[in-house]
């Protein structure tokens, strides 16, 4: 499954329509977080000056409408493939934890 698929089918799980950008409530229950973090995913994402992309990969890229904060789809999206990498060029060798003393 893409992220691309992966996001539609959670927007669409909690009754959300796909649409171009979506506000802080409406991430948080796509996502299935907390508006903590929410808050900290949009407040300490900072984008790399020589990439425009975030130096760390569970950030979210927000933009402001007066003071609410809004997502892109194409940002959810994003955040869905960065994480999905990271998990999965990270996760701890499942072959390491079955040697003796590591299980």
């Amino acid at each position: 499954m893409t992220p691309e698929e992966k996001l539609d089918g959670m927007i669409a799980s909690v009754g959300i329509k796909k649409k171009a950008s979506f506000n802080r409530s409406e991430v948080c229950r796509a996502l299935g977080i907390s508006e903590r973090t929410f808050w900290r995913y949009v407040t300490t994402h900072e984008p790399d000056p020589k990439t425009g992309k975030g130096v760390h990969p569970w950030t979210l890229d927000s933009y402001k409408i007066h003071s609410h904060h809004r997502v892109r789809y194409e940002e959810l999206v994003s955040f869905l493939s960065r994480n999905r990498t990271y998990e999965r060029n990270h996760a701890p060798d499942t072959q390491t934890l079955s040697l003796p003393g590591f299980g």
